[in-house]
């Protein structure tokens, strides 16, 4: 008889296919034949090999493994210090403007003018006003803002991969699957680059959905009084991840769809788990007050001449002439209408008349295109990075192969937890008609509602497409009653002797290919990039008439090209001197910045910047209380400030 399935089977099998757009996404872009060739070499290996290595590391005690894992995590730590203190990354556009706002709020400066940004996209005010509170509760035990900043993204990050280890260990008795989850998690740039160096509400949202669904997995397994303490602290979750990113509410259509599905088809298990479900429900309805008495806490109000309308990031992501991200020109065509109301009357017509233009295939070709962006981690590890603030000498010389290597490790990575998760949906969609996993149900709808809400709706980027990675693991390791079996139709033998013909085809075309790996247009040799931006109208610092502001420099191997920002159009002059020789180099005036584009061999440099006209000019500074922006201190005014840096660049 005919194996007839439920509408969660079919979930998962929609899930699947949205996945082999992600899987198809990180072997081909960036648009390198070298990297593709690379990829499909490494995820021909892990293929190989995945048996031999299965059979070996599942003969291995539980002991041992634990031991293995512990000294993993303790290495991952140290090595996560020691980027911090010695490999500081510069943070720059919306992570920094939200620490510099909770900055001001710990300190009890109330003021939300310094730029439009919170003004103009309000959601991560909540964000701001939490992280403040931790900024106050870090200052009682005279931990500064850059600690402060740096212990709380430790905790986040390392308790989020701590989470994720002890999932798949509850989940699988394999060791294979968590042993190779921590050498991941080890060898990638997952625990060292953005995550680590950027505080953001990325991390935090994963940890969120972490939690949930490991408390959703072991409920009926609780006693009463476990189930009264994990109810709350999900319901404390919820609401937590809820305020810092919105778009957490895919999950609340998730679960109404999921209690929709088990009471068709399996009243008894929604039994089971109607009360963490309820929990949800009530943690999204305290979302939006939980966000409006965040906001008035921080005294935040809003500007309906600032704000823009929330059909805007639809608007931006039909854009014909983009790809479906953040567009900064839309947004400046937005800011010249005065007021929330004309943006909205404008956006009416406008919106309509984008999707006409793209027409039926166009839009179904741009949900494509945004889908395989989402799903993308090639440049993940450099989000909101502008370099290192002073890379070491040594650093710069495997900084390019640690790239290459890096992004790679990730893109095999991803792709092979792509591929699990696709297995193990189509395995689910091959179950007997009345299995219904509630939590397994629940994980593919919120996973497919992220990327149908980032793919039909939102703009789209690869960071977004994170949040459902803690899904996708939880997929792929659940158990599953066992179904029938695929027969093999190959051998052992003919399998490898095609694994060998892949491999040294694929081989050969890597070495012969003579375009080379991809690489930055540029490297950074030193870098100060935290700004509050004038696009958003930041305030900029008064410079007196014929005054000097200086700040010291230390390139520890030359670089090619410099710039330092400064307001459109203001007239001021610059210097670069070597504090050795004292040779200087004239920087020449553009209209945002003073550049040079020659060879600067390594030294200690001194940029000043002059003011030379007989009235007092504006210029972009970037200052803080006590967060370091760059290792000199800037001087004006005949005071060193510690705390206060140029934005700059030396790149080679």
């Amino acid at each position: 008889m005919a194996r007839r399935r439920t509408v969660s089977n079919w979930l998962g099998l929609l899930l699947a296919l949205a996945l082999m757009i992600g899987i198809f996404s990180n072997i081909v872009y960036p648009q390198n034949f070298k990297a593709t060739v690379l990829v499909l070499l490494g995820c021909l290996v892990v293929w190989a090999g995945h048996r031999w290595y299965i059979q070996r590391v599942n003969q291995l005690s539980t002991q041992l493994v634990n031991r293995l894992i512990v000294i993993a995590f303790v290495v991952m730590v140290l090595v996560q210090l020691f980027v911090l203190n010695f490999l500081p990354a510069s943070v720059f556009h919306d992570p920094f403007r939200v620490i510099y706002q909770a900055e001001q709020l710990s300190v009890g400066h109330y003021d939300w003018g310094s730029s439009l940004y919170f003004w103009r996209f309000p959601n991560n005010v909540p964000l701001t006003v939490l992280l403040a509170g931790w900024l106050k509760l870090a200052s009682l035990v005279q931990l500064g803002t850059t600690t402060a900043i740096h212990v709380l993204s430790l905790i986040l990050l390392d308790s989020l991969i701590a989470m994720s280890l002890w999932t798949v260990r509850y989940l699988t008795k394999h060791q294979a699957a968590v042993v190779t989850l921590a050498v991941f998690f080890l060898v990638s740039p997952f625990a060292y680059t953005y995550y680590l160096q950027v505080f953001y509400s990325d991390v935090p949202t994963l940890l969120c959905l972490s939690i949930a669904f490991n408390i959703l997995l072991r409920w009926p397994h609780y006693s009463t009084r476990q189930r009264w303490l994990f109810g709350i602290a999900l319901l404390i979750d919820i609401v937590l991840g809820g305020v810092i990113k919105p778009n957490l509410i895919v999950m609340a259509v998730a679960v109404v769809l999921a209690v929709i599905v088990l009471a068709i088809r399996s009243r008894k298990i929604l039994k089971r788990y109607w009360v963490p479900f309820a929990v949800i429900m009530l943690a999204f309805a305290l979302m939006m007050p939980t966000a409006a008495g965040l906001k008035r806490a921080g005294h935040f109000t809003a500007h309906p001449t600032e704000q823009f309308p929330t059909m805007h990031w639809i608007w931006m992501g039909y854009n014909p002439n983009y790809s479906g991200k953040y567009n900064f020109s839309d947004v400046q065509k937005l800011s010249q209408l005065p007021n929330i109301q004309q943006r909205q009357t404008y956006l009416k017509h406008a919106l309509p008349a984008r999707l006409k233009q793209l027409g039926a295939w166009g839009i179904v070709k741009r949900w494509g295109l945004k889908a395989a962006i989402l799903l993308n981690v090639t440049r993940l590890q450099s989000a909101y990075t502008g370099g290192l603030v002073s890379s070491p000498a040594w650093y710069q010389h495997v900084e390019a192969p640690l790239s290459i290597i890096g992004s790679t490790i990730m893109r095999i990575g991803f792709i092979m937890l792509d591929l699990l998760a696709i297995i193990k949906c189509l395995r689910y969609w091959r179950q007997p008609k009345r299995h219904d996993d509630p939590v397994m149900t629940l994980a593919i709808l919120t996973a497919l509602g992220y990327i149908a809400f980032h793919t039909l709706l939102w703009e789209s980027e690869p960071r977004y497409g994170q949040a459902i990675a803690p899904l996708l693991l939880l997929i792929s390791t659940m158990r599953l009653p066992d179904v029938t079996p695929i027969r093999e139709a190959w051998s052992l033998r003919r399998r490898m002797i095609v694994t060998g013909v892949l491999g040294l085809g694929l081989a050969g075309m890597y070495v012969t290919e003579s375009v080379p790996l991809p690489r930055p247009n540029k490297v950074m040799v030193a870098s100060q990039m935290s700004q509050l931006s004038l696009q958003f109208d930041a305030k900029r610092t008064p410079i007196a008439a014929h005054e000097t502001v200086s700040q010291r420099v230390r390139l520890n191997v030359a670089a090619r090209k410099m710039a330092v920002s400064v307001a459109p159009h203001a007239q001021f002059d610059g210097i670069l001197v070597n504090e050795k020789t004292h040779q200087r180099y004239h920087l020449l005036r553009t209209q945002r910045a003073l550049v040079y584009h020659h060879t600067i061999p390594v030294g200690h440099y001194q940029i000043r910047v002059t003011n030379q006209l007989n009235r007092t000019q504006g210029l972009l500074l970037s200052k803080t209380i006590a967060y370091r922006l760059a290792p000199e201190p800037l001087v004006y005014q005949h005071r060193s400030r510690p705390f206060e840096s140029f934005v700059y660049e030396f790149s080679r």
